[in-house]
């Protein structure tokens, strides 16, 4: 048996609606949203500090701050690191990754912490650029350092110790020609053309 109240009556006969109008305004809470961002830098910058504050709720829901010298950062030399890279290089070679394999042959260069590939030109730039992520994460786990920084500069033709490149069949006729002067005669004698 349901019983009838004072209450369920009263409830029962006051309209749904205050007003008249059933497209009055509710009062509701709104949630606050983000702005969209003008700039890049001001998308950067909201970026940040959005990551800032969630590290900062998961450190505080822990109990465990996480300061970079709190991180790993074992102590490692160009021997070691040339090794790692090796090691990387013969696991590419497995994969047939021979574009990647040539950017990881570069001289490299160590100062403190930071990595830094010696490239020939801007087509390996691109290659170490798409990955450069991965090997970072590679070499931090393999070295025990997760402060590495990675970085490529490319050479310049001058630091080819002052050589030219020889690209056509006349340059390479005047380079030997200069070597031996006795080509000069054999071409002479025979005729020889330098144009094919």
């Amino acid at each position: 048996m349901i019983e009838v109240t004072e209450e369920t009556k009263s409830s029962s006969s006051t309209p749904l609606f205050k007003d008249s109008n059933s497209f009055a305004a509710k009062k509701t809470l709104v949630q606050k949203t983000l702005s969209i961002p003008t700039s890049i830098s001001s998308a950067k910058i909201a970026v940040d500090q959005n990551s800032a504050a969630a590290i900062v709720e998961v450190e505080r829901k822990t109990g465990k701050l996480t300061k970079p010298s709190e991180q790993l950062a074992e102590i490692f030399d160009l021997a070691k690191l040339k090794a790692e890279i090796n090691e990387i290089i013969d696991e590419y070679k497995e994969h047939h990754r021979s574009l990647e394999v040539t950017v990881l042959k570069q001289p490299v260069v160590l100062l403190g912490e930071t990595i830094t590939f010696q490239l020939n030109g801007e087509i390996q730039e691109g290659i170490f650029n798409k990955i450069k992520p991965e090997i970072l994460q590679v070499l931090r786990r393999k070295l025990n350092n997760y402060s590495i920084h990675l970085d490529a500069v490319i050479k310049e033709e001058d630091e080819n110790n002052g050589k030219r490149k020889l690209y056509t069949s006349t340059d390479k006729l005047n380079y030997l020609l200069d070597k031996s002067p006795a080509l000069g005669d054999l071409k002479r004698r025979f005729g020889l053309e330098t144009d094919f």
